[in-house]
């Protein structure tokens, strides 16, 4: 059984320990991998190269936005989303301010579980009010296939899409959901 916990800013050294060790164990998997980047929203990725270093100017970005964390026991980190509250940039300029989504990372070992279900479920419907936005937005690549059914599944819109951003023939796609909170309407 799993637990989801959201929190604002992460103080516990242990907890940031588990999320260093899960984000350098995910790095490789993003295009491009998170130790070539310097934050979760920049905008060139194009020329960045395969690195062999830790992603620490990732983590240490990263460590300044909204966190929901799964736990498998109490204080067992095993996956977790990041957020930026209150997000605008270009390429998602027509639905305004949205949740946008950032980093989503899960350990091998507990991957096929329905995490990932989990997190967006507890992104679009349990978040505290006082982080409600009308929108959820993120961004991904065109070849991270498995992630762009499960948003298409959840009923988000392709918004913005950069051609070969992310390499030749790897496009960035960003994407977006309208909450229909309640309390919003």
């Amino acid at each position: 059984m799993f637990e989801l916990e959201f929190i604002n800013q992460i103080e516990d050294d242990d907890i940031k320990k588990q999320l260093w060790e899960i984000l350098c164990e995910c790095d490789q998997e993003f295009i491009p991998p998170l130790s070539s980047r310097d934050s979760s929203s920049q905008k060139e990725l194009s020329d960045l190269n395969q690195s062999t270093v830790k992603p620490i100017s990732y983590f240490e970005k990263m460590m300044e936005q909204k966190f929901i964390l799964v736990f498998n026991k109490p204080n067992e980190v095993v996956a977790f989303m990041t957020f930026i509250h209150h997000y605008s940039c270009e390429e998602l300029q027509a639905i305004g301010f949205s949740n946008y989504i950032t980093t989503i990372c899960v350990r091998k070992n507990y991957r096929n579980q329905g995490i990932l279900s989990k997190l967006y479920d507890y992104m679009e419907g349990h978040i505290e009010d006082s982080y409600i936005e009308n929108y959820i937005s993120t961004r991904t690549w065109s070849t991270n296939v498995y992630h762009l059914k499960t948003l298409k599944n959840r009923g988000y819109e392709m918004g913005t899409v950069l051609k070969d951003h992310r390499g030749e023939g790897i496009d960035t796609i960003y994407l977006y959901k309208d909450t229909q909170w309640p309390n919003n309407a």
